[in-house]
């Protein structure tokens, strides 16, 4: 099943990793570090972030660095912007 940008930010971690990555790229290690969670729950949250076209990564040697992707989160700025119309 296809998830929805939507779903994928109701939850609380991955809206924090979203908070994370906006600031600077980071390890799945570093982004679980900081969210307190298992390296395996942080991966997880990274995968649906990446079906939904939030996030990418790279790989640097054994490490996997993420990052936002341009233009990723527009469904949800459309929507806010729209509700002020």
């Amino acid at each position: 099943m296809k998830r929805d940008l939507f779903s994928a930010i109701s939850d609380p971690n991955r809206r924090r990793i979203l908070e994370l990555l906006s600031a600077s790229p980071r390890t799945v290690g570093e982004l679980a570090a900081e969210l307190g969670i298992a390296q395996p729950s942080a991966t997880q949250h990274l995968a649906l972030l990446r079906e939904v076209g939030a996030v990418q990564f790279e790989k640097r040697g054994t490490a996997s660095v993420y990052r936002l992707v341009d233009g990723g989160l527009d469904a949800v700025t459309a929507w806010i912007s729209s509700l002020a119309e």
